[in-house]
């Protein structure tokens, strides 16, 4: 009697072995912004697509169809691999709608930048029982960091500023005749540095010497990517050694910029993208 209870325990183990799969459960390492891994307990994918909030974020909305500054990193739950079909894991600038995020647009739309989510979808990748984990962290598309004062005296040319840290800068008056490239940083950023052969993502601001806009992607189309070798020399020489996350007033004499007068430009530095010759 005793032998025929222990088969039947033995039988129900064997049973719950093999029909109890631990849901997924994810560990993802690294920080908010940086390349990430993922450490993968359980092996039950869920039947629909799961969106948890890691981190929640308090920068701008981000609405169907506006602009969108994202790492976005996909792996294989029966492994944790990155899934490397496509150019996952780089930052993107892109829209929020189906033509720049597929699938994910829906899961994106609404949320804040600053947030860090975890969307797990079953069933694509190859073999039954995998599914696609993606980590996505929204970035911020204004600078972030360490407030700076500006010197004083102020360094000839620079201009009245409005909003000088906050969402949107801009120019209340100019500040004349600019003599010397010059470099004044309004807010230090603590990411990577600039190199002259980088792409970089940017919001920026020009201006002429009399304090007149002519060009803002803070009030046009948002940040925009380019690439350090073919901006202007003022430009390329200011932002090159600076920190991803710095605001700078950049002061550019006419020779250094397109030839015409002197500029101001204003940029945030939003990230980087080493450009592959």
């Amino acid at each position: 009697m005793q032998r025929l209870i222990l088969a039947l325990v033995l039988v129900l183990v064997g049973l719950t072995a093999c029909s109890g799969d631990q849901p997924l459960d994810v560990t993802v390492n690294g920080n908010f912004g940086a390349p990430v891994t993922i450490s993968v307990a359980g092996s039950a994918a869920p039947e629909a697509v799961t969106k948890d909030v890691l981190i929640e974020g308090d920068g701008r909305a981000l609405e169907e169809d506006s602009y969108v500054l994202m790492r976005a990193t996909s792996f294989d739950s029966r492994d944790g691999s990155i899934i490397d079909s496509y150019n996952t894991g780089a930052v993107r600038l892109t829209t929020v709608d189906e033509k720049g995020l597929g699938e994910l647009s829906s899961q994106v739309a609404g949320e804040k930048e600053g947030t860090r989510l975890l969307i797990t979808r079953p069933g694509l990748t190859s073999g039954a029982e995998g599914a696609e984990i993606v980590v996505v962290d929204l970035l911020p598309t204004t600078a972030q960091g360490e407030d700076i004062s500006i010197p004083d005296p102020k360094p000839k040319g620079m201009p009245k500023l409005t909003e000088a840290r906050g969402t949107t800068p801009g120019i209340a008056s100019g500040g004349g005749e600019i003599p010397d490239l010059e470099v004044v940083p309004l807010i230090q950023g603590a990411g990577t540095q600039v190199d002259a052969t980088d792409t970089v993502i940017m919001q920026y601001l020009v201006a002429d010497s009399k304090g007149k806009v002519t060009e803002s992607s803070w009030q046009d189309s948002g940040p925009i990517s380019a690439n350090l070798q073919d901006v202007m020399t003022g430009l390329r020489t200011g932002i090159t050694d600076q920190n991803v996350g710095s605001r700078l007033v950049i002061l550019v004499p006419s020779a250094q910029a397109r030839g015409d007068g002197d500029l101001v430009i204003i940029v945030d530095i939003l990230a980087t993208i080493q450009t592959t010759h």
